[in-house]
């Protein structure tokens, strides 16, 4: 396999070159290790995108996300007014509909016992008329009641999904701008892990159901090189390239797909399927991946891709216990017994087989930790409802995150849980996190076992991890687009905060 980062993956790319002016004239910005500066538009832009382009998308959307974030704190501020407004309004009308409740119900009483113990047929019927009267006030009141405030509360959702809608646009992955409105492949080309997820595309006949709808489809044989095959596939005249497996499968077709300029795209047939899932398509429908390749249900968006050295992932890289336990043999069949065997050792304080160090941003140095883990693009930690899953692919930004072997380390990794499970920050000493674009890990060893993307690899020492923005084009069902997110996690204070920090266009 092709280094990647190599000039077959560059494309007409200036691969690792110097900083230069970007084309559209938003400033500087270095090139990556794919693609070339970026264009003017999208007509003429290069085939491999390079973090320059990342950095100019960025620019170029920022105003656009400064307007929604004025939207949205605007709605905000507005439903919180609106609120207040109409609790105070609520208590008022309350007290007076009691009053008049209490007048009606007492004249209806009153109207009622006089009718009944009169002997006077005159008397008996205008009691009867006042009663009647009176309740009908009553009514009249308690629905003038309703009607008030039910208009009051759709105003407040009115505002409130303004605000969502706002919201969502100024922050989410999905308000960064599509690669374009590129029409749908002619000529798409998949590759089908037959083994992931026990044999579940085959159970589907996926090959069959892509077969129907135009994809050339190949069956991934024992000794077959996914990168090779997507490379010949792009050479026969393919237009997009596409896995259907795991997520181990998927980092080497779509640095492909990056180098040749072409979309991406995947169908969710493995175990877990974390891509699939932050990209919003449906794991448990995976045959409705495929209509990410139709012009009018599929649509096309830039994300992220992230190297270490040579080899190109999409999720994340582990390193320490974890990858010891991707390396043990019969780890797939036997999860919870390799686990057994690996981790207590460590969790008891013992050091690890084979320690690595890594610097953070600050300068401090991280040494020995039991896992590390570096991600493409944060995980969310502090949603216990969403924890582990990235609200963004498109953040241009590596996470890495660091628990170290110590004594009572059990302990401190229930805390750690504890704490993650319900919702607060992550305590320090035994457990480390931060972003970067890039990070160099060093260890004594020549080579070093690692899970990448889940599968099992052994990395040359020292590792570099970078993040290649915008580097790859992905097509996806629309109705994956906006990824299913909790709306409650938008009023938060924080969330809140960073749309401030959005529309003062400290951060983008």
């Amino acid at each position: 396999m092709e280094p990647f980062g190599s000039a077959r993956y560059a494309g007409t790319a200036h691969a690792y070159g110097r900083e230069g002016r970007c084309p559209s004239g938003h400033g500087y910005a270095p090139s990556g290790p794919v693609g070339a500066a970026c264009a003017r538009d999208a007509g003429d832009r290069p085939p491999a995108v390079s973090r320059a382009y990342g950095l100019c998308v960025v620019a170029r959307v920022a105003g656009r996300r400064r307007r929604w974030a004025g939207v949205a704190l605007a709605a905000l501020v507005a439903a919180a007014a609106g609120l207040l407004a109409f609790a105070v309004f609520y208590l008022v009308d309350f007290a007076l509909l009691g009053v008049s409740a209490a007048v009606n119900i007492a004249v209806i009483a009153a109207a009622a016992w006089w009718a009944f113990t009169t002997r006077r047929v005159w008397k008996r019927r205008l009691n009867l008329v006042l009663a009647v009267v009176a309740g009908l006030l009553l009514v009249a009141d308690v629905l003038w009641f309703g009607v008030r405030h039910v208009a009051g509360v759709l105003a407040l959702l009115a505002v409130a999904g303004l605000y969502v809608w706002a919201a969502r646009r100024a922050l989410d992955a999905t308000s960064d701008p599509p690669a374009g409105d590129a029409p749908a492949p002619a000529r798409p080309w998949l590759l089908v892990n037959p083994g992931s997820g026990g044999g579940k595309a085959m159970t589907l006949d996926l090959a069959g159901v892509a077969r129907g709808r135009g994809v050339a489809v190949h069956v991934l044989t024992r000794g077959d090189d996914p990168a090779a095959l997507a490379r010949a596939a792009v050479d026969g005249g393919a237009d997009a390239v596409g896995v259907a497996g795991g997520d181990g499968s998927l980092g080497p077709v779509a640095a492909v797909a990056a180098g040749a300029g072409v979309p991406f795209f995947c169908v969710p047939t493995g175990t877990r399927n974390h891509f699939a899932h932050d990209l919003g398509l449906d794991r448990g429908a995976p045959l409705t991946a495929l209509d990410a390749l139709n012009a009018e249900a599929g649509t096309e968006r830039r994300i992220d891709l992230a190297a270490v050295g040579e080899h190109p992932f999409v999720n994340n890289v582990s390193l320490g216990a974890y990858a010891d336990m991707v390396h043990e043999p019969g780890y797939r069949e036997r999860k919870g017994a390799t686990a057994h065997a690996v981790l207590p050792a460590g969790l008891r304080g013992a050091p690890v087989a084979q320690p690595v160090s890594v610097r953070d941003p600050d300068g401090r140095l991280h040494s020995g930790p039991l896992v590390l883990l570096v991600a493409n693009n944060p995980y969310e930690l502090r949603d216990p409802l969403r924890l582990g899953v990235r609200e963004r692919l498109d953040g241009g930004m590596l996470q890495v995150s660091a628990l170290y072997p110590a004594s009572g380390q059990g302990a401190a990794l229930a805390r750690l849980v504890g704490r993650l499970l319900s919702g607060r920050e992550p305590e320090g000493g035994q457990w480390a996190q931060w972003t970067a674009p890039d990070v160099l890990v060093e260890a004594p060893a020549d080579t070093v076992k690692a899970g990448l993307d889940g599968e099992a690899v052994e990395l040359p020492a020292p590792l570099d991890f970078r993040v290649l923005p915008g580097a790859l084009r992905v097509r996806v069902p629309r109705s994956a687009l906006p990824p299913a997110a909790a709306e409650a996690r938008l009023y938060r204070p924080a969330t809140v905060r960073r749309m401030w920090t959005v529309l003062r266009g400290d951060a983008g």
